[in-house]
């Protein structure tokens, strides 16, 4: 009785450990849609971990965005971008030194690039 304790509560810990793991990883597909007076937005990040030993991810940011001219949209374009940060667990960031971009890890499965908020899709 006193080992199958002993076991079920090793599992816990196990079990335990490794849902922290991947809540704190950011990893994964996720995306937004905004429009304003000026333009539609459909916003696509893409966050990989490329070495886990110094939490050092690579970000690529994919947009197509339509501009409204005199109520007309135009066609769609395209940009891309892609920089590596560094993530910080305690504070939740993904941090970029060189061009100082910032992505938060938010609480409800999603992240925040400047006013940009983000939800995850996988």
């Amino acid at each position: 009785m006193k080992a199958l304790i002993i076991l079920s509560f090793i599992l816990f810990i196990i079990y335990g450990c490794s849902e922290t793991a991947k809540e704190s990883d950011p990893s994964g597909t996720y995306v937004t849609h905004f429009k304003n007076e000026y333009s539609l937005t459909d916003d696509t990040l893409i966050i990989r971990n490329i070495n886990s030993s110094n939490q050092a991810y690579n970000i690529e940011r994919k947009s197509g965005f339509q501009k409204i001219r005199n109520g007309v949209l135009k066609s769609k374009e395209f940009k891309s971008a892609k920089w590596d940060a560094t993530y910080n667990k305690d504070s939740k960031v993904l941090q970029q030194t060189d061009l100082g971009n910032q992505v938060y890890i938010t609480d409800h499965n999603g992240v925040k690039l400047g006013d940009s908020e983000y939800k995850k899709i996988k």
